[in-house]
C-alpha cells in the first residue's frame, strides 16, 4: 500500500449505516446531549455494531471538546491477524459514509521509529474494531487526525509494557486516547461459560460481578492488577491488550470514570450469550489533600 492509499469501509451498511445522513443522525443519538470534558485525556470505548454498543461508545464520545484535539490515537485490537508488537496504517486514511478521516503521518513516523510497531495495512483489511470508533469521532470533531494502531499481542505482559511506554512519545497535550475494547463476551459460541445460563436475572449479575472486575483496576489504571484479574479468571476482554498498553501511558497521572455499562443482554434478552460494553473516561489525576 502506498502512502497515498485510504482503507474503504468494512463497515457500511451493516454494522452502522451506510447512508451518510442516516449515520449522521445515528451517531448523534447515541451520543445524547453533548457535555465536553475539558479535563479529558482518553476514553475507552466498545467496538460491536452501533445497536448493541452504540449507547456506551456514545457516552464515551461525548466528552470530547470540539477543538481541543489535534489528534486522536485509536488504540484497538487485531481480532483476524495475530502478530508481535503493533501494526500502523501506512496509508493516508480511512473512508466511512460521513467522508475520509485522514492519518496523522508523524506520529506514525514516530511510533514506526520503534521496532515494536510495523507499518502494516494487511491487519486492517477485515478489522472492526478501529474503524467502529470513526464515526464518532467525525461527528464530534471532524478535523481530528488519526494514527491508527492495532494491537497484535495480548497477553505479553513485558511487550505490552513496552508498547505502552512506545505510545508514550505521543502523549502531548494536543492528543486524545481512544481505547477500543468490549468486555466479557460469554456464551458456548465464545467458548467462555464461568458459570451456567441460569437465567437473565443470575447471568446479568454475574455477568456484572465478572466484568466490575476488570474495570476497577482499568479505573485505577493498575497494569499489574488488571494482568492479573484478566490471568485468572479467563475473562473474555477483547482489547485486552490495547488496555495494557494504554495503562503504562497514562499509570500515576491520570484517573479512569466509569461513564457507561451494561450488556448486551439487556438490548437482546439473549442470557445464554452476551457482551459487555463499557465507557470510561480518564482525566488528570487530582493529587490527595496534603
Amino acid at each position: 500500500m502506498s502512502a497515498d492509499e485510504i482503507q474503504r469501509s468494512n463497515l457500511a451498511g451493516t454494522w452502522y449505516p451506510a447512508d451518510a445522513a442516516e449515520l449522521h443522525a445515528e451517531v448523534k443519538r447515541c451520543l445524547g446531549e453533548p457535555h465536553g470534558d475539558g479535563e479529558l485525556a482518553a476514553i475507552l470505548a466498545p467496538h460491536a455494531g452501533y445497536r448493541y454498543s452504540g449507547r456506551a461508545a456514545g457516552a464515551a464520545f461525548a466528552t470530547v471538546v470540539r477543538g481541543r484535539w489535534r489528534r486522536a490515537v485509536v488504540v484497538a485490537p487485531s481480532h483476524y491477524h495475530s502478530f508481535a508488537g503493533a501494526a500502523v496504517f501506512p496509508g493516508s486514511g480511512f473512508e466511512t459514509p460521513l467522508g475520509v478521516v485522514r492519518v496523522d503521518d508523524t506520529g506514525v513516523r514516530t511510533l514506526t521509529e520503534s521496532p515494536l510497531f510495523a507499518a502494516d495495512a494487511r491487519p486492517y483489511a477485515r478489522e472492526h474494531s478501529l474503524e467502529i470508533e470513526l464515526p464518532f469521532l467525525q461527528v464530534v470533531d471532524a478535523a481530528l487526525s488519526i494514527v491508527p494502531v492495532l494491537v497484535g499481542t495480548h497477553d505479553d505482559a513485558a511487550e505490552l509494557a513496552a508498547l505502552g511506554r512506545a505510545l508514550s512519545a505521543l502523549d502531548d497535550d494536543e492528543t486524545l486516547f481512544v481505547v477500543s475494547s468490549d468486555f466479557t463476551h460469554y456464551g458456548a459460541q465464545f467458548g467462555y461459560l464461568p458459570f451456567p445460563p441460569k437465567g437473565p436475572d443470575y447471568v446479568a449479575t454475574q455477568l456484572r460481578r465478572l466484568d466490575f472486575g476488570a474495570i476497577e483496576p482499568i479505573q485505577r489504571l493498575d497494569a499489574r492488577a488488571f494482568a492479573e484479574y484478566v490471568g485468572t479468571t479467563g475473562i473474555t476482554v477483547c482489547g485486552r491488550g490495547p488496555i495494557t498498553a494504554f495503562l503504562h501511558v497514562g499509570a500515576e497521572r491520570l484517573d479512569g470514570e466509569l461513564l457507561e455499562y451494561y450488556t448486551s443482554l439487556d438490548v437482546t434478552g439473549d442470557y445464554e450469550h452476551s457482551v459487555s460494553y463499557a465507557a470510561i473516561a480518564f482525566r488528570a489525576a487530582r493529587q490527595a489533600a496534603a
